[in-house]
């Protein structure tokens, strides 16, 4: 019986190449460590591969019994609560990066790009993916990415703080385990753990450079984490790592660098196709101009700047992902002395914010709200 053989330059064989690339580049995300195929990670990452333009990726959640015992022999038959489902549908679009490859150079032995500069094509265009990607994660969880499915995703949970200490550390706990003290935002089902550990939940928290600086500056954080962590180049007060605090594992983010197109506005939002990503991370607030990093009149130099900080838990942002990303490159109608190459990908991004199969619960409420991200703004200037 013979054995199939893939033909050179075959699509099978080109689209291995490229995933080979992106899984090298992925490595360098931000995102990489927290992204998962279940809804235990906080990027909830699911395929669709037959999806094309228009075309949906279904998420998939449990919920949990909350019914009433039935006491000594009354009639516990018909009375059995209905197990709960929800779920949430992300429309995937297509995406190009694209690449000028310069003048073309001579084949080998066909009229092709030689096969390096192929490979630096698609290290540059896979590095461009990851910081886009991210971006665009960055965004959907910060409430400014419109999808398609319903435009703008604007926080339904935000906490504010004109400072952040370590007392603020505790009041963060305290308001995600409670679902009390939010500045935006009514009594909400609490923030599902990153690690699913009832008894030991760790809720992660992303904020920015200058937040992290006022920790940093505290008189009962250099008071007390100098003395409480191991002594030695590894203590947080020596390496400015914040790690983890109660239930809460707090990580410094870089800060957004790049352009988001004039037109733009903070009240309606931007696509994935309006910014051009040179450093992936999270965005301030200029209030006074109302716009956000990268946008037409926002400035470092306001009174009114504000950091917008994360607080993620499991299942809370969505990427999903069509057919399989693919390179392809097109010469020059000028006899072809130069070329440009494109990552093509199928995909789309957005927070979780679930519908009921059958019903919602009566006050741990999961339906129309952000499931797994609450916004944490920080006045920073």
């Amino acid at each position: 019986m013979g054995t199939a053989v893939v033909r050179p330059g075959s699509d099978l064989k080109r689209k291995a190449w490229v995933r080979e690339g992106l899984v090298q580049a992925a490595s360098k995300s931000f995102w990489n460590g927290m992204t998962g195929n279940t809804s235990s990670s906080v990027v909830f990452q699911a395929k669709n591969e037959s999806a094309a333009a228009g075309h949906t990726v279904v998420f998939d959640y449990d919920g949990n019994l909350a019914g009433k015992a039935i006491k000594g022999k009354d009639t516990a038959f018909g009375k059995g609560e209905q197990k709960k489902k929800f779920s949430d549908k992300l429309t995937v679009d297509r995406y190009r990066l694209v690449v000028d490859n310069g003048d073309k150079f001579d084949g080998v032995d066909i009229g092709d790009l030689k096969i390096n500069e192929h490979s630096d094509s698609r290290a540059k265009l896979a590095d461009l993916f990851v910081r886009w990607k991210d971006q665009g994660i960055f965004d959907a969880a910060q409430g400014n990415l419109i999808t398609n499915d319903e435009g703008r995703q604007a926080a339904t949970h935000v906490i504010e703080s004109n400072t952040f200490t370590y007392d603020t550390l505790i009041d963060l706990e305290t308001t995600l385990r409670t679902s009390q003290g939010y500045t935006t935002g009514s009594i909400r089902r609490p923030l599902a753990p990153w690690n699913l550990n009832d008894t030991d939940p760790v809720w992660m928290v992303i904020i920015g450079a200058k937040t992290a600086a006022m920790l940093r500056k505290d008189a009962r954080w250099t008071s007390i984490i100098p003395m409480a962590d191991a002594r030695g180049s590894g203590n947080r007060a020596l390496s400015g790592e914040i790690k983890r605090i109660g239930a809460l594992l707090v990580v410094c983010a870089p800060n957004f660098f790049g352009e988001t197109s004039v037109g733009t506005n903070a009240a309606s939002g931007w696509r994935l196709n309006d910014t051009s990503v040179e450093i992936s991370g999270l965005r301030q607030w200029d209030k006074t101009n109302g716009a956000w990093t990268g946008q037409n009149g926002f400035s470092y130099a306001s009174t009114n700047l504000w950091e917008r900080n994360l607080i993620v838990g499991a299942g809370g942002i969505q990427v999903g992902y069509g057919m399989q990303p693919d390179y392809k490159w097109q010469p020059s109608e000028d006899f072809a002395i130069k070329s440009e190459s494109c990552l093509e990908v199928w995909l789309e991004f957005r927070k979780s914010k679930l519908k009921p199969e059958d019903s919602d619960y009566k006050a741990a409420k999961v339906t129309g709200i952000d499931w797994g991200v609450v916004a944490f703004d920080v006045k920073v200037q």
